[in-house]
């Protein structure tokens, strides 16, 4: 009985010896750093748990401008509904079939899986190589060559480099949305203009 009494008493010593490291780990000024750096460092882990599951290399990223917004009824329906039914024939009903027809806002963090297709009205995430800040908008046609149409759903028109999207650009569509999580993300940017 003696034996189990010691070997309790060593594992209290062991436990003791842990939570004494970790109270010296997190407080004060070097609690602070050790928690950016613990946090930076399960960002990156999950990231990249994402993206090997969602098949992307780019799993999850923030809103930073409002052209996939729906705030102004007014500015939608001319831009938007209108823009479509003139350069393309779609109906309304059509429209309001496609994955998240109501846009999105500045600091949601849509969350992107990685697709071998792509379809009219899907919200994709792509890159263009004037500029470091992936682009999110929607599909708006397929191109005979296999590429795509995109446009800012609020936007009154395709920018030029919307007219042809390869696919090898496409980090991939948008799968779910995690409303205002992305505000550091949009808090970065401004400041830092990236």
């Amino acid at each position: 009985m003696g034996g189990r009494r010691k070997e309790e008493e060593k594992f209290k010593a062991e436990v003791k010896k842990i939570k004494n490291i970790w109270k010296s780990l997190t407080e004060g000024w070097f609690g602070y750093i050790f928690y950016a750096i613990l946090g930076i460092v399960l960002a990156l882990i999950l990231n990249q748990t994402l993206a090997f599951a969602l098949s992307t290399d780019l799993p999850i990223v923030a809103v930073v401008t409002s052209s996939m917004q729906h705030d102004d009824q007014n500015i939608i329906e001319i831009n938007h509904y209108k823009w479509l039914e003139e350069k393309f024939g779609y109906n309304r009903s059509y429209i309001d079939s496609w994955p998240f027809s109501n846009g999105f806002s500045i600091g949601d963090l849509p969350i992107v899986q990685g697709s071998d297709e792509y379809e009219v009205g899907d919200i994709i995430v792509y890159s263009i190589p004037q500029q470091s800040v992936p682009i999110i908008h929607r599909i708006v046609r397929k191109n005979p060559d296999g590429s795509f149409m995109t446009k800012g759903d609020r936007n009154p028109d395709m920018l030029s480099f919307e007219y042809s999207v390869k696919k090898e650009q496409i980090h991939g569509k948008v799968i779910f949305i995690i409303p205002k999580l992305g505000y550091f993300r949009v808090a970065i940017s401004r400041i830092f203009g990236v």
